[in-house]
Formats: structure tokens, sequence, C-alpha cells
């Protein structure tokens, strides 16, 4: 089960690690385009409007554009680990004794086999 998930884990970052996300402004000023480290991996201007913006309106749309390729960046890492986060919650519950099996032996038992064990190791 581990070596599965270790697995599962390797192959969503290669996944991920392969994964762009591209965002362009409202006007076609300008596309960005960032990978899952959140690394400007491109910057496109479309027209040479570009030359001739009052600086802060420039910054202004570069820094939504950035902010957009991030939240969209974000959602793909969420897509690609949230299937994994979720089996996790399983692996925590069986590792500490919480599964559905464990509450079937303790209603057996009286107490569940990781209680059992632990007590018999001590």
């Amino acid at each position: 089960m581990l070596r599965e998930q270790r697995e599962r884990i390797e192959s969503a970052k290669a996944e991920l690690a392969a994964r762009t996300a591209s965002v362009t402004s409202p006007d076609h000023l300008v596309t960005v385009t960032m990978d899952s480290r959140n690394a400007v991996v491109d910057l496109k201007f479309h027209t040479a409007k570009y030359r001739t913006m009052p600086p802060e309106q420039l910054a202004r749309t570069l820094l939504d554009v950035l902010g957009k390729a991030r939240e969209q960046m974000a959602e793909e890492v969420v897509e690609t680990f949230g299937p994994l986060l979720d089996q996790r919650e399983h692996l925590r519950a069986a590792m500490a004794g919480h599964t559905e099996v464990d509450s079937a032996f303790a209603a057996i038992w009286g107490e569940r086999p990781s209680e059992a064990l632990r007590t018999r190791r001590d």
C-alpha cells in the first residue's frame, strides 16, 4: 500500500512538472505562461501597445495576469494531488487503527487490534 501510494505521488509530481498555465490579459496585450513551481516560463506581448502604456497600467496588467496564472496553476495542483490527499486519510486511519475492520474487531475482542498489539508489546 505504501509503495503504491509513493508511486502515485511520483507519477503525480511528474505529471504536474509537465503542466503549465497560460493566461492572456483581457485586452490581449500579454500572455503569461507559468510552470508548476510558479516560475514564469514565457511572456508574450501580442502588440506593441505596451511601449506607450503608462508604467502603472502596464504593471497592473502584468500583475493581474501573473496572479491569474498562479491561481490557475494552484487549481492544477489541487486537481493533480487531490485524489492522493483523499487516500492519505485512509492510510492514516489504517496506521492509527481506526478502520472499519478495527471497529469490527473491537466489538468482538473488546479492544481494537492496534490496542491489543500495543499491550502485548509493552
